[in-house]
């Protein structure tokens, strides 16, 4: 039971920081344009790390002592494929309800 409390109270802070977040902006920050700025940033960043070949896992790079792999990095391309995609869905909902 005393370790559910420390998990609760850290639940807390993240609901009450997104709460204030979104507060404060507005709430755009859930929008579907803002969601779109988002996943296209991740999105390009994981496929262009993924790419070169420089790996974003803190593990990975304290464990081989650089951050640089010898090739592709195919799971971050892919994520970042698929955060693309998912930046395309959210980028034409976002633009239709942009028309008036």
């Amino acid at each position: 039971m005393e370790g559910v409390i420390p998990v609760l109270m850290i639940v807390a802070v993240i609901v009450g920081w997104a709460w204030l977040l979104d507060r404060g902006s507005g709430g755009r920050l859930w929008s579907p344009l803002w969601m779109a700025f988002g996943a296209t940033t991740i999105a390009i960043l994981y496929i262009v790390a993924g790419s070169i070949g420089y790996t974003l896992s803190r593990n990975d790079r304290f464990i081989a002592g650089t951050p640089w792999v010898g090739g592709v990095i195919w799971w971050e391309v892919i994520v970042g494929i698929g955060l693309g995609v998912v930046a395309a869905a959210l980028w034409r909902k976002s633009i239709r309800s942009l028309r008036p």
